[in-house]
């Protein structure tokens, strides 16, 4: 049997006026996938599976990833989803699509990514069954429930399922198309919001209720049970929880499982909370300065590029660089790190050199402003991941900071060991994150998360919603 794969992937922040464009997406086409499957661990969960079991032919279309962002450019989009589509022309019959989709993909002008795409796949392939695997923050539409046969989400967050995801999502099509079945899936939405560093699952209330999804998942009937919790800082219509279920084939037991689950998650949503010490920047700073133990980190959450923020507020720089000046105390300070290409550009002309410069607030211009620095850029690597980003390393009186010519995700020890710092041996860690990524919450001796304003501000009451939900 034929099995076509493919997948776009990426988290869409409607609060960020960047577009994200064909600079800061990394696509692979047909055959690029096999040798990049790393790259892209929900797909390879997906072909791992299949070549595995070898009793089916992978035809790989397109896959596309990027770093949370604003909105996909449209035309950029539209070229993606044509080639998607010619390579499915070239493609003997198919017998099912898998994808690697997140859910909470937009574009600008067109709105859900992933229901244009699904209603454009099941127009053209009406007979054709399609699965998909899923972040847990999509945002599940009608669209999307009423064009694929199944969907399967991450059970964890931080993110720590991704490959079992994709491995799921290809087991399911594979009991589907072997059973000459079509699968029951159903869904039950939750009209509220809710942050993504109130509902790590690792921490109750979330705990108790991915242990629900693992009960239901014991019946042999019920093949999957997955929560998407939305993406609360995108302005959607049909944004919002979902619990959705999947039988092997008794309709009426996959739509009770799914109402059962959005009943526990109403039942439980008032006592979702933040996960650390979460306090406004001034006093996270503060606090984070007095503690002896070391590192210390600080999550600046209101400008976190993993969800989408511009990555260029310059709050805590300006904290840092002013009104907490005096009371750092000689501790040594990384700042990990800001998007600004101007900056780099000028740090390049000038390595090793003293030089004023302003960083930050060309994208973020609703909270915050450029400051000026003065100081060294000391190091400069080019061609760091996937996206061949320059980074610049500038040390002033008060801190280093990492200044970055592509908007990149700072969640991990890479980017520091690519310019030769020991983070551990920093009093002060401070990461554009909102929760901590699991190789940080193992490296922190101590942690807060400072509610900073930006893009992804962890206090959804404060963003303009054009729609009315509940906002945990």
């Amino acid at each position: 049997m034929n099995i076509a794969i493919g997948g776009f992937f990426h988290e869409s922040n409607t609060f960020n006026p960047i577009i994200t464009g064909k600079e800061d997406i990394v696509v692979f086409e047909k055959e690029e996938i096999f040798t990049n499957k790393s790259a892209f661990i929900m797909a390879k969960g997906i072909i791992d599976y299949f070549q595995e079991k070898g009793e089916y032919s992978l035809y790989p279309l397109v896959f596309m990833k990027a770093v949370p962002n604003g909105e996909i450019n449209r035309e950029y989009y539209l070229l993606l989803k044509e080639r998607f589509f010619a390579y499915l022309k070239e493609a003997p019959q198919i017998d099912a699509f898998v994808l690697a989709l997140h859910g909470s993909m937009r574009v600008e002008g067109i709105g859900s990514a992933e229901s244009d795409l699904l209603a454009d796949i099941k127009k053209q392939y009406p007979s054709t069954p399609i699965f998909s695997a899923l972040d847990m923050h999509a945002s599940i539409t009608k669209t999307m429930m009423e064009t694929a046969d199944a969907f399967v989400a991450f059970k964890t967050a931080p993110h720590i399922d991704v490959w079992e995801t994709g491995y799921k999502i290809a087991e399911l099509a594979d009991f589907s198309l072997k059973n000459k079945i079509t699968l029951k899936t159903a869904y039950a939405k939750v009209n509220c919001l809710i942050a993504g560093e109130k509902s790590e699952t690792d921490c109750q209330p979330m705990k108790s209720l991915i242990d629900e999804l693992h009960q239901l998942e014991k019946e042999a009937e019920i093949l999957s049970a997955s929560y998407c919790l939305g993406f609360p800082w995108a302005d959607a219509k049909e944004n919002g929880v979902t619990a959705i279920v999947v039988c092997k084939a008794d309709q009426e037991r996959a739509d009770h499982a799914a109402r059962y689950l959005a009943d526990k998650f109403k039942e439980k949503k008032h006592l979702f909370g933040f996960s650390m010490p979460s306090l406004p920047p001034e006093q996270a700073l503060i606090e984070a300065l007095k503690q002896e133990k070391k590192p210390v980190f600080v999550s600046d959450s209101g400008d976190n590029p993993t969800a989408g923020s511009t990555a260029d507020n310059t709050e805590i720089i300006r904290l840092l660089s002013r009104d907490l000046k005096d009371k750092i105390n000689e501790k040594s300070i990384l700042i990990a790190g800001i998007f600004d290409p101007l900056a780099v550009a000028l740090c390049e002309k000038n390595m090793q050199t003293e030089i004023e410069l302003f960083v930050g607030g060309i994208y973020d211009t609703k909270y915050c402003k450029p400051v000026l620095l003065q100081g060294v850029p000391i190091k400069r690597i080019e061609g760091f991941g996937l996206l061949n980003t320059t980074l610049i390393l500038f040390k002033t009186k008060e801190f280093e900071l990492i200044i970055c010519s592509k908007h990149i995700g700072f969640t991990n020890s890479e980017m520091f060991k690519a310019l030769g710092i020991n983070h551990l041996k920093k009093d002060l860690v401070i990461v554009k994150l909102g929760y901590l990524t699991e190789e940080f919450r193992d490296d922190a001796a101590v942690s807060f998360m400072a509610l900073s304003r930006g893009c992804t501000d962890e206090v959804l009451s404060r963003l303009d919603y054009s729609y009315q939900y509940e906002l945990i």
